[in-house]
């Protein structure tokens, strides 16, 4: 086998290891800060605060994920991905032992609004880019895997649910930290993607490759180009409702059903089941946009999210909550991994880090928004019957967006010439 074929077939396989490295710190990561939820009323009891007051949290924490995201891309996009997760790893495995330690609003919102937020940014924006680099075939099956991290509920929910049976908030955190210290060896395994360049410099033979790890120009359009494109500000009103759409109800589904009499330990399975059919639907939207296109994909599953949050408002048994988490997992759980996939086919991979931080920061702004604006209204009108409703109206039009969609090669017909004059 020619040396060239070889060390290809070795990068494909890595790139592997990298899909379920990543999978599993994106697991705990998500899972943390999904544990929120769940520490939402014991937190907020002490302390005397309204969910209102609360919630402001969540919503410091995906803006300066966001902003982090923003970051992070252009980090990746000079420097590689890996020592970009590493560091994300750090922040992350701090701000979980910090979180044991609040006294006072301030502080809630800076150890779980930024320190958090920072170290899971760090880990979000350069491991789509590293995966998008690494894969061309089977992308959106590989994409699906390493962004499955909401099925990091389906562990951690039951867990801090019997943590907080078995200890207070305080030291239920503490072992959430020790259980995070795994992100720290994995994120050791990343590696950016080897390329060859066209000629090697000096004596060296034409047809001999030399693999670097520094990245090189790749086809596409820079984020200022693909600003000026219709399919751009599509896309991000696009993530813009579908995130408004379930950040309520990841922030506050939990509070809902214990309101209204679910045990917590039914509440914990409901949450669970949802995070497992979003990793089914993640898959399974990723194996569709393979086959059907990535558009049509991503409307049916926003759709389905948004049209069966009016179901979760009227249930009031185990059995209705169970049904309703099936199918709002599977519409929630699609979207993002397609997400990427109308990013790389619209705008290639030139600047894919910095145009994906970009995006990171619009769905950041819909995720903090949704859950905030939840807190706030149900402070207001003591119920979630409002803020839910808002959630579906957003999600209803996230879906009929994806729908207008243009057909990826009209966005690239007219940047590529000077992308391509810029690049020679």
């Amino acid at each position: 086998m020619p040396q060239a074929a070889r060390v290809e077939q070795d990068q494909s396989s890595y790139g592997w290891v990298i899909v379920f490295a990543g999978l599993i710190i994106s697991l705990c990561m998500y899972g943390v800060i999904e544990s929120f939820a769940i520490m939402f009323k014991p937190i907020a009891a002490q302390f005397a605060w309204d969910r209102g007051t609360v919630s402001v949290a969540s919503m410091i924490s995906w803006i300066s994920f966001g902003l982090s995201s923003l970051i992070c891309g252009r980090l990746s996009d000079r420097f590689g991905s890996k020592w970009v997760i590493i560091a994300g790893g750090l922040f992350f495995v701090a701000g979980t032992f910090l979180m044991s330690q609040v006294q006072s609003l301030w502080q809630l919102y800076v150890y779980f609004g930024v320190v958090l937020a920072i170290g899971r940014s760090a880990t979000g924006v350069p491991m789509v880019a590293l995966v998008t680099k690494w894969f061309v075939k089977r992308q959106g099956l590989a994409l699906a895997i390493a962004q499955s991290q909401n099925v990091g509920s389906a562990v951690f929910a039951p867990l801090a649910v019997f943590l907080l049976a078995h200890n207070d908030w305080r030291w239920s955190y503490i072992w959430l930290g020790l259980i995070t210290l795994v992100v720290l060896p994995l994120s050791l395994l990343m590696r950016d993607k080897q390329v060859a360049p066209a000629q090697k410099s000096g004596s060296a033979r034409k047809h001999d490759p030399v693999y670097v790890s520094a990245p090189v120009s790749a086809p596409g359009m820079t984020l200022g180009e693909a600003m000026r494109t219709r399919a751009f500000w599509t896309l991000n009103f696009m993530v813009l409702g579908c995130c408004m759409c379930h950040s309520c109800i990841l922030l506050h589904g939990f509070n809902h059903m214990t309101d209204v009499g679910v045990l917590e330990s039914v509440a914990a399975r409901v949450v669970m089941l949802m995070a497992v059919f979003g990793m089914v639907g993640k898959i399974i939207n990723g194996l569709l946009a393979d086959r059907i296109g990535a558009k049509w994909a991503i409307a049916f599953f926003l759709g389905l999210q948004a049209v069966m949050i009016p179901f979760f408002i009227e249930a009031r048994q185990p059995p209705s909550f169970y049904s309703w988490a099936i199918l709002f997992g599977l519409g929630f759980g699609g979207p993002m991994p397609v997400y990427a996939m109308l990013f790389r086919e619209y705008f290639g991979t030139r600047a894919i880090g910095t145009i994906l931080g970009a995006f990171f920061m619009v769905a950041s702004i819909g995720m903090g928004s949704g859950g905030m604006i939840g807190g706030l209204l149900h402070t207001q009108f003591g119920d979630y019957v409002v803020p839910f409703l808002t959630s579906t109206s957003t999600g209803v039009l996230a879906a009929l967006l994806a729908l207008t969609l243009p057909a990826p090669k009209r966005v690239m017909r007219l940047p590529v010439p000077q992308v391509a004059l810029q690049t020679s």
